[in-house]
């Protein structure tokens, strides 16, 4: 039989070990270092206006304002400790690449090249007969043409492993594209709806109409005449910059890049600085960039939001954001007041607040922005709870009627769950609001806690009546949670 002290002395000695284990690969609470670049008035700026619960780490800026463009960079390129993010360091830029597929179409529409009502049929031959070939151009650039936003041989396991950091379009090529739109059952045509997967058909059929490559039309028709030298698209990780900006989760975990040929004109594998895309901006207010058509507001969603070529106009403020695995962007511009915006950050923290403020349009305060935060934190803590439950639950030896030592089985299904949830939490939890701490604190915890109730199992009943309602529910605990284990382990995986 093991005595109190044997079981408190063990039970502290897996406590240590767990929370010195945990601490190796606890999470981070992203947030901009003292770091500084550019112009000091503008990084003071970002400063007051970003957020301290949104979990921004580094964040690349540029204000235009009356033709006079100012650059800054807050904090550092990578985490926990980097280079100071300079005017030229290379951030992901996501589905900002939308709005610049949508000035390719708008400019070929210009040229002659194409009409709005070009069918996909038309252009890539292999949908002729298929529930999308009737799909204009025009439905495409305005999120109209029902297509899923995402293509069906992308599967589960790839959105999965999107969840904890991974690329879910590593590997899809042009082909793939359009492969996937032969099997595509578009649904509610005619209604704005999102889709990646639509504007990456939108790019690769005026590719096709161009006789080249995506890539090569973008660069010849829209970066190369703007003088953006610094934005590249890169269809294969292999070939990414070694001093880019690494990209991380909100809870510190580093995200795979977006890389991807197929899906490059929807917003991955797309790469860019502040001073590029500030040339853009630039380019757009001053009306001289290809393709301007795409701005102008077309149909509207709801009343002062209307919707272009691919880019939403909003209040008055012309904008497209977007958001990868480990980073997101905004671009806007008010034409009226002669203003523009780019902010990059390499976070998953959404930067739409801060372009909208430094532009003087209405934002979110920071207390509303914690409000968005609050399902993220309330499944934080319930987790937490879950795993404090099971730590009481486990040295429990009161013989009360209500609160009797538990059996056997469980302890074993408590402790999975407690198990499952804890690396749930790792990659998802609400780091950068809650102390990051608390996820090895409760490692430490659980592993004292099920460490004794181990050391007590032989003396505990295996199942405590009534037998059969027991046993199922045991099963049925244990399979769910080892379901969520499954799924945990193949995003991994695949990430």
């Amino acid at each position: 039989m093991v005595n109190m002290r044997t079981t408190a002395w063990t039970s502290a000695i897996a406590a240590g070990l767990a929370a010195v284990a945990a601490a190796v690969i606890m999470p981070v609470s992203p947030s901009p270092s003292g770091q500084s670049t550019g112009d000091a008035a503008l990084a003071r700026a970002v400063r007051q206006v970003a957020s301290p619960w949104a979990g921004h780490a580094g964040l690349s800026v540029a204000l235009i304002a009356d033709g006079v463009t100012r650059t800054a960079g807050i904090g550092a390129d990578r985490l926990p400790e980097g280079r100071p993010v300079g005017l030229r360091t290379l951030f992901e830029f996501g589905s900002v690449t939308k709005a610049m597929t949508a000035m390719l179409f708008a400019d070929m529409v210009e040229k002659g090249e194409v009409r709005p009502q070009t069918t996909l049929a038309s252009l890539l031959p292999e949908l002729r007969g298929s529930a999308v070939a009737a799909t204009s151009l025009e439905e495409l650039a305005q999120h109209r043409s029902g297509i899923p936003g995402v293509a069906p041989s992308l599967g589960v396991p790839a959105l999965l492993g999107s969840l904890v950091g991974g690329n879910p379009y590593g590997g899809q090529s042009a082909t793939d594209v359009v492969a996937d739109a032969v099997r595509a059952v578009p649904a509610g045509k005619g209604e704005i709806s999102y889709s990646n997967h639509g504007f990456a058909l939108l790019g690769q059929a005026l590719a096709a109409r161009a006789g080249t490559t995506y890539g090569a039309l973008l660069r010849d028709r829209l970066l190369g005449p703007l003088g953006m030298r610094d934005t590249v698209l890169i269809g294969d990780a292999a070939a990414l910059p070694a001093d880019r900006a690494r990209g991380y989760l909100t809870s510190g975990q580093e995200a795979r890049p977006w890389s991807s040929e197929g899906y490059a004109p929807a917003g991955a594998g797309g790469w860019t600085t502040a001073e590029d895309l500030a040339r853009f901006v630039s380019a757009l207010l001053e009306g001289t960039a290809p393709g301007m058509s795409a701005t102008t507001p077309r149909r509207q969603i709801a009343p002062g939001d209307q919707i272009g070529y691919g880019w939403r106009v909003t209040d008055g403020i012309t904008w497209h954001n977007g958001d990868t695995g480990g980073f997101s962007s905004y671009v806007g511009f008010d034409a009226k007041a002669r203003r523009g915006v780019v902010v990059l950050g390499n976070t998953s923290a959404p930067v739409d607040s801060i372009g909208l403020a430094l532009l003087g349009a209405d934002a979110p305060t920071p207390g509303q922005q914690l409000v968005f935060e609050l399902p993220a934190i309330a499944l934080s803590v319930l987790g937490l709870l879950a795993v404090a439950r099971t730590v009481e639950v486990a040295t429990r030896r009161g013989r009360r009627r209500l609160l009797p030592p538990p059996d056997r089985l469980k302890l074993l299904t408590m402790t999975w769950r407690a198990m499952v949830l804890l690396a749930l939490l790792l990659p998802l939890g609400a780091w950068n609001v809650l102390w990051p701490a608390l996820w090895p604190a409760a490692a430490a915890l659980l592993a004292a806690g099920v460490t004794a109730g181990l050391l007590r199992a032989p003396r505990l009943p295996l199942a405590r009546e009534p037998r059969r309602g027991r046993w199922v529910t045991s099963a049925a605990s244990l399979l769910l949670w080892s379901v969520v284990a499954a799924a945990l382990a193949v995003a991994w995986a695949v990430r």
